[in-house]
């Protein structure tokens, strides 16, 4: 008897292989994200040349990322481009960094802007901290021995 149904179960099967393939295969292309303060370089050169007040940055560019623990006349935009690929490490495509000081009397007199070129990597230290109250002395060690009941 003749299968006239095999050529169909060929097709089916390379048309299923290709929609995998391609599905797979858009897994991996990844997405590109935005964080932070959004077309900053185009204002930055607007703030600086208009000596502008305090209110009048955070009108233009929202409030700041984060503002000095020392020196409240120091705020600080952040902006980062980040591709993420599957279950690859994210990598960073644009970090900068604007820091806005202002005078005595809330007037910007100075923009710094800070890149990857400017960031550095952070060594963690690997050594731990002795816990107080965990060394055992010697009565302790007797008594704790001693208690012990052989099998």
């Amino acid at each position: 008897m003749i299968n006239i149904y095999k050529p169909f179960y060929s097709i089916h099967q390379i048309l299923v292989t290709y929609i995998i393939f391609l599905f797979l295969l858009s897994a991996c292309t990844g997405r590109t994200s935005n964080h932070g303060v959004l077309n900053i370089d185009n204002n930055i050169q607007n703030i600086l040349q208009n000596n502008m007040e305090k209110a009048e940055v955070e009108i233009l560019l929202g409030p700041p990322s984060t503002i000095s623990t020392f020196d409240k006349n120091k705020w600080y935009y952040m902006s980062n481009i980040i591709h993420r690929a599957g279950v690859s490490k994210p990598k960073i495509l644009k970090h900068q960094i604007y820091e806005i000081i202002f005078d005595e009397e809330n007037r910007v007199i100075e923009v710094q802007q800070y890149d990857l070129s400017n960031f550095k990597e952070i060594d963690y230290n690997d050594k731990e901290t002795a816990t107080k109250g965990n060394e055992k002395n010697l009565i302790e060690l007797l008594i704790r021995s001693n208690s012990r009941l052989p099998n």
